[in-house]
């Protein structure tokens, strides 16, 4: 993972600056440690060491139509700084799902599943301007891990990706793609750069 993220890096910094300025360094650790604390549940490996790369972007800044720098993630997802994604699980935990989250702190739906309207065991790693979440699944079952979206009127449900790594190598992947000008299968496109900054269709 840390190479993926030094190969997005380095083609943000010399064909999109603009979004490359926008992520902020490394999160401290005791951030990390205070949102696993605050969950409850072990992070995945893959997403402690991203945040150990960095520390989101500053989403509550005018990322408007105007500013677009920061959305780095597919969808137009703006990564949340560690300390941001704890209070955006603490707004959103507050209405936990009755058919999952019991008040011990375990789940009865497992990894992947659809809650409605919050889980407990999520962790918001994204937003979008309009409201909603990406987020990874810390329940148990075969797609622990997983990434979900989050919208206040669906809930949580299932996003294209099944890790943290799958987004970092599908930004890697269409970067790559851009800066070679390789031609695409149908219906697929590649990134918008303009002006240094990053946008995706």
């Amino acid at each position: 993972m840390e190479r993926t993220w030094r190969r997005i890096m380095a083609s943000l910094s010399e064909h999109a600056p603009a979004t490359a300025r926008e992520i902020r360094p490394p999160a401290p650790a005791e951030h990390v440690e205070r949102l696993r604390d605050r969950v409850g549940l072990e992070l995945p490996s893959e997403l402690r060491t991203w945040w150990a790369l960095m520390d989101g972007v500053d989403d509550q800044r005018d990322h408007g139509a105007g500013n677009r720098s920061a959305h780095l993630i597919p969808s137009d997802y703006l990564p949340l700084s560690v300390a941001r994604a704890e209070e955006e699980y603490v707004r959103q935990a507050q209405y936990p799902d009755p058919g999952c989250c019991t008040p011990e702190g375990t789940h009865g739906k497992q990894a992947g599943e659809d809650s409605f309207p919050f889980c407990t065991a999520v962790v918001p790693i994204g937003r979008v301007i309009d409201g909603g979440l990406l987020c990874v699944d810390l329940r148990p079952g075969e797609y622990h891990g997983c990434v979900m979206e989050w919208y206040a009127s669906e809930g949580i449900y299932g996003s294209n990706w099944r890790s943290v790594t799958e987004i970092l190598d599908e930004i890697a992947e269409r970067l790559a793609n851009y800066v070679h000008d390789r031609e695409l299968p149908y219906g697929e496109r590649h990134p918008d750069i303009s002006d240094g900054v990053l946008s995706w269709p």
